[in-house]
């Protein structure tokens, strides 16, 4: 069935037929000319946005992309902070006196993990120590903790690498003493174990 549906067009009157989906709706359906007919800017003379004359009516393209596959990734991002700090009390064997020193780890922006011992003195053996040489020291440490061994004079420090590895060495504390000798082998972690 067809209805019959009535527009004033600004260049001539006419009648065009619509199917019955469109019937009432104020849509006009003439070959080769598509125009939109709202009752309630008839009265007004204004036209809708988007009719025919409308130079900025800007046409879709995009798919619907529930089913499209992903894109190329994007370039790298910029790179977090690489470094970690800790610190830890403890009473070195020697230091004569009960009073606790504190020892701070650093796990540097190069990957290497230092470890800064207060009574070291002289020119052969600064504070800060690199613990590189230790065998089994993760390549690209990010993070580094520190806890001291209360009742057996030890520093154990544990550190991660940018891969995620977990690795722990343990110091032996001493006035002085000679770092990295004083320190075992890492111990690999990593979970899960």
């Amino acid at each position: 069935m067809w209805a019959v549906a009535v527009a004033t067009l600004s260049t001539a009157g006419g009648v065009a037929l619509s199917g019955p989906a469109q019937a009432g709706t104020g849509a006009v359906s003439v070959p080769g000319l598509h125009v939109s007919h709202d009752a309630g800017h008839a009265a007004t003379g204004h036209r809708p946005v988007g009719g025919e004359d409308d130079e900025d009516e800007v046409v879709s393209t995009k798919k619907d992309c529930k089913k499209c596959p992903p894109g190329p990734p994007g370039p790298p991002g910029p790179s977090g902070r690489t470094d970690g700090v800790d610190s830890a009390m403890a009473t070195p064997t020697g230091l004569g006196t009960l009073t606790p020193v504190t020892y701070i780890g650093l796990a540097q922006p190069n990957g290497i993990v230092l470890v800064r011992d207060p009574t070291s003195v002289g020119p052969a053996n600064p504070p800060w120590h690199d613990l590189s040489t230790v065998p089994n020291h993760p390549a690209n440490a990010t993070d580094v903790t520190l806890a001291a061994n209360p009742t057996g004079n030890q520093l154990q420090i544990t550190v991660r690498s940018r891969t995620g590895l977990v690795r722990q060495t343990t110091c032996a504390l001493g006035v002085n003493v000679t770092w990295p000798a004083n320190c075992t082998a890492f111990a690999d972690l990593t979970p899960p174990l």
